[in-house]
């Protein structure tokens, strides 16, 4: 049993349906990416809006059966996105390493996590370094933008 459409040019798991993962999976989803959202609350899941057009599993993202059932094993892209830097390390390592799925981001609160990644394989976007960057990029420009 597989959820992922077969016509589908890319399919997508992401792992915690907090602010950013809802997002992100309405926004796949209206690209025509075929996308799975995971999250161990299932009141989470109702913040996915109403033009999204994938799946949502109530589950703990960091059981392999789950991932498994969830189609791991067929999946192009995995995001972790959990509230946790440590689960969001460990779904990260479960799918890069267990379930073979080639292009992993994770998003970490700690910026001195992300060293955990450099040998790994693994993407991960640290909003504290996004928002600093963009930052001194606007404070530095003299134009103001």
């Amino acid at each position: 049993m597989s959820f992922f459409r077969k016509h589908v040019k890319e399919n997508v798991i992401i792992v915690g349906c907090g602010t950013f993962g809802s997002t992100l999976a309405a926004e796949l989803s209206e690209k025509s990416k075929s996308v799975i959202v995971i999250d161990i609350d299932e009141g989470a899941l109702r913040k996915l809006p109403s033009s999204y057009k994938g799946f949502s599993i109530e589950g703990d993202g960091t059981d392999i059966d789950l991932l498994t059932f969830a189609g791991g094993k067929n999946a192009d892209i995995l995001v972790a996105s959990t509230n946790d830097d440590d689960t969001n390390i460990m779904i990260a390592q479960i799918a890069k390493q267990v379930l073979g799925i080639n292009r992993v981001i994770t998003r970490i609160y700690d910026a001195s996590k992300k060293t955990a990644y450099n040998d790994m394989d693994i993407v991960s976007i640290c909003p504290t370094i996004l928002s600093v960057n963009e930052f001194e990029r606007i404070a530095l420009n003299e134009g103001g933008e």
